[in-house]
């Protein structure tokens, strides 16, 4: 079969494009030199929240109780983020940040609290998300950011595996949960409030995920939680 000379210089540089750009993808669509951020908003009652990276508005009006999709930004980059009322644009809590975000990975901010007074400034914590699957189990990581709570939390799984109590701010490294396919729950409850206890069913959890369980406080102080998938 005679092939076309022409055509030859067009497929090679056709087959060298391909590769190029296929590497230059890794780790679940990323491309080279980004990494991923979502924000979730965890100050009780305050207004809707711009949030703004080096001055470029990066999500709009997270609200309470919410977070945001994973976010794209260029990794291995110095960033000011800060928080703004959707309204009136000022400013409240801002994070300082060199070089944080790494090429490839996946970061969580949380805008909370130190207290429940009026005037405490929000302020912003950062933390890097485990999003790496094992088919053979769940994986989870626990945060407490109940500042209206009178006390830490503390959780248990149903086979006492897992015992833990949690200072307000601090989190957990991520927890294997190879049996989540059975009736069974995660225990938790106020230390200072050891007789009242709430449960998290087993059922929230699939293997090969990997998730957050971010516990919070209302505003008369009992704790609540969410369960946000990575």
């Amino acid at each position: 079969m005679k092939v076309n000379s022409f055509l030859i210089p067009k497929l090679v540089l056709l087959a060298f494009t391909t590769i190029c750009i296929g590497a230059c993808i890794k780790n679940d669509n990323f491309i080279r030199g980004d990494a991923k951020v979502r924000i979730f908003n965890n100050v009780i009652n305050d207004t809707s929240r711009n949030f703004f990276f080096n001055n470029v508005l990066l999500q709009t009006a997270l609200t309470y109780n919410t977070n945001s999709a994973y976010l794209v930004v260029e990794g291995d980059k110095n960033y000011t983020i800060e928080a703004k009322n959707n309204i009136t644009s000022a400013a409240s809590g801002s994070l300082v940040l060199r070089d944080s975000f790494k090429l490839g990975k996946n970061y969580s901010i949380y805008y909370t609290k130190d207290d429940s007074l009026r005037s405490t400034v929000p302020k912003m914590l950062m933390f890097e998300d485990e999003v790496k699957q094992n088919i053979n189990e769940a994986r989870v990581m626990f945060i407490n950011l109940g500042y209206t709570l009178g006390s830490n939390v503390h959780f248990r799984s149903e086979d006492r595996k897992v015992d833990l109590n949690l200072k307000k701010g601090e989190k957990t490294d991520y927890i294997s949960f190879p049996n989540v396919d059975f009736n069974a729950r995660l225990y938790f409850n106020l230390v200072d409030s050891a007789t009242v206890v709430d449960t998290i069913s087993y059922t929230n959890f699939v293997k090969g995920r990997v998730y957050t369980i971010l516990f919070d406080g209302t505003r008369a102080g009992k704790v609540k939680y969410r369960v946000v998938t990575n």
